[in-house]
């Protein structure tokens, strides 16, 4: 067989691996916002079988002989980067297909719903010890199957790998210390300083249905196209489910608070970014986006770098001043600050942009350790409440407002943590390299104007789909593969001013 009928094989191979992940795309969708429990243990029957078929494509001849073909090929010399990345992608699936066990895969697909299920549980009860087992059942599964992908490295840089291609665990830890010592630094200056935040402002319930309204509205202003996107409120945790090449769903809780609006202009960003693809990366079936931190990139550029920036609200904030009256005694100066305040919290998901990053880390240390052999799942809940402490200063009260807050390591979301924090690390090379092209960009925001950013981030990242790994395309764009540096500068630069440091 030719290049090109290798390249054919491949590509077959690739259309079908992409439909099975959109029926996996919506069953997730399904598992959140309609289905029932009692229905969650024949749902898991049905994801393992498709997650047998979809792993079974990599075991036919022409896989093999397409995987020979390609193994030695030099992709760094190829100049189509469609066709390197179709080859890219192949090789990486077919390894992990390859080399795990059909039985470990099995497994755990079944395990997933009793352990859903043993987390929904834990939670209501406040009790760790009801979730215990399955999770040490699930760690267990995930070290096996990552051990037998790659036994040569270490469990935990295969999960990250898994996760976030082409970045592992040495490199992530390496820019996770430059930025939390660089944290902790400006965190201590921010509670020095004698500014302090109406810290009440953003908690003001307004009417949930205009304020849903609301978050809609700017969430398309941003460039959200109402043709390849939908909503749905039925959720109690925001996500976005990537179905087709011009096909993104937003799923968000319903909140009367002013988080509605970061949550869907996060979602927005996921959502643009994966439904971006040049016409050539859709038909080749690699659009969605790099998975994993950048495309956290891409949805915490436009909830934070763009959405709490004090230029977007100079355009919006009399707006919402005219939806909602309650704002309307309230300056901008005392708004943003309020927007923008720093607070050591023990949620995650409602953290404020200092303090984020040092909850990803403690859980990225405490699957590092478990991974490494230095910590047992007996011991991670205290673990966690330690590392609370250290990172945030507080120690949970129960095991929900601690190591139950999160549903990934039910939800097969294993190594997955770490692509928050990363996510914010290429957010700040993104941004460095917007303001280099386009330095009238926070004119063209208080302007309510977003057609030069989508335009820059349309050529420069959404493009591209998933052709490049995340280091890859960060060095394309900023010149360095992962920088903690970028990212630090802005919060310097930003908190400086509001905290007058």
């Amino acid at each position: 067989m030719s290049y090109q009928q290798y390249l054919s094989c491949i590509s077959a191979l690739n259309d079908q691996f992409r439909y099975y992940k959109t029926l996996e795309s919506l069953f997730e969708q399904d598992q959140w916002a309609a289905l029932p429990q009692e229905g969650g243990a024949y749902r898991q029957q049905v994801a393992a079988h498709i997650a047998q078929q979809k792993a079974g494509l990599f075991f036919g001849e022409d896989a093999r002989a397409a995987a020979e073909y390609f193994a030695g090929a030099d992709l760094g010399s190829m100049e189509d980067e469609v066709e390197r990345g179709l080859i890219r992608t192949f090789l990486f699936r077919y390894r992990n297909a390859r080399r795990t066990p059909a039985k470990l895969t099995r497994q755990y697909s079944m395990l997933r719903a009793d352990a859903m299920n043993a987390w929904r549980l834990a939670r209501e009860k406040e009790d760790f010890q009801i979730f215990r087992p399955r999770l040490e059942q699930v760690f267990s599964l995930k070290k096996q199957i990552a051990l037998a992908i790659d036994p040569d490295a270490p469990a935990f840089d295969t999960l990250v790998g898994l996760t976030d291609e082409g970045t592992g665990c040495t490199e992530s830890s390496q820019e996770f210390e430059i930025l939390s010592q660089g944290l902790n630094r400006l965190l201590r200056r921010i509670q020095n300083s004698p500014v302090r935040p109406d810290l009440a402002l953003l908690s003001q319930e307004e009417d949930p249905a205009r304020m849903e309204s609301f978050a809609r509205r700017l969430a398309r202003e941003s460039g959200l196209s109402a043709d390849r996107s939908s909503f749905d409120n039925r959720v109690v945790h925001g996500f976005t489910s990537f179905m087709g090449p011009r096909d993104a769903r937003i799923s968000t809780p319903r909140n009367r608070t002013l988080s509605l609006v970061f949550t869907y202009l996060h979602e927005a960003g996921h959502a643009m970014y994966a439904s971006g693809g040049n016409d050539r990366v859709n038909a080749a079936n690699m659009w969605g986006g790099i998975e994993g931190g950048f495309h956290e990139a891409m949805a915490r550029f436009n909830e934070n770098m763009v959405g709490r920036s004090r230029a977007y609200w100079e355009h919006y904030y009399p707006q919402l001043q005219q939806e909602f009256p309650s704002f309307r005694g309230i300056s901008l100066d005392r708004f943003y600050l309020a927007m923008n305040a720093v607070r050591p919290s023990l949620k995650r998901i409602a953290a404020d942009e200092v303090t984020y990053s040092l909850h990803v880390i403690l859980r990225y240390e405490l699957e590092r350790d478990y991974f490494s052999g230095q910590l047992a799942v007996d011991e991670m809940e205290e673990r966690w409440n330690e590392l609370s402490e250290k990172y945030l200063g507080l120690r949970p009260a129960n095991a929900t407002q601690g190591i139950l807050q999160d549903m990934h390591w039910a939800g097969d979301y294993i190594g997955y943590f770490q692509s928050y924090a990363l996510g914010n690390l290429y957010g700040g090379q993104l941004l460095e390299a917007v303001h280099r092209e386009l330095p009238d960009l926070d004119t063209q925001l208080a302007q309510g104007c977003f057609d030069k950013l989508n335009v820059w981030l349309d050529k420069n990242v959404r493009q591209y789909g998933c052709c490049f790994t995340a280091g890859q395309l960060s060095e394309k764009i900023s010149g360095k593969r992962l920088d903690a540096r970028p990212f630090l500068r802005y919060l310097e630069e930003k908190y400086t001013a509001l905290y007058q440091l």
